[in-house]
């Protein structure tokens, strides 16, 4: 079984100590680590390979994360992200890969946005 490359990016300790447990207990995931979110995090990414970037986040999304997914978005195009907020209790994945779509494959996922 391959596992999935992953690493957690963590403003606040004491969840990210609680996500790593998790994500560490895993068969198909092998946690790269858990790093605290600064301005050296893009730089580090450089020579990574990851399937899936977490960022953990307590409160509302600052701008900073925002605009640091943004720039992985574009640097790293098949890196999936995954922003998990204690505060609002919800996932939001991003994603910028590209796939070969028809016209049917639009109208498909117009469709299924909405389930």
């Amino acid at each position: 079984m391959e596992k999935w490359q992953v690493l957690l990016l963590c403003e606040q300790p004491l969840l990210g100590e609680s996500l790593e447990h998790i994500l560490s207990n895993l068969e198909d995931v092998e946690l790269v680590g858990c790093w605290t979110l600064d301005d050296t995090v893009l730089p580090r990414l450089s020579g990574q390979d990851l399937d899936l970037l977490i960022f953990a986040e307590a409160d509302s999304p600052g701008e900073q994360v925002t605009q640091l997914t943004a720039q992985l978005l574009d640097a790293c195009p098949n890196l999936s992200i995954v922003r998990v907020a204690l505060a609002r209790r919800d996932l939001r994945i991003y994603s910028s890969q590209s796939v070969p779509a028809r016209s049917t494959d639009l109208i498909d996922l117009i469709h299924h946005l909405r389930s």
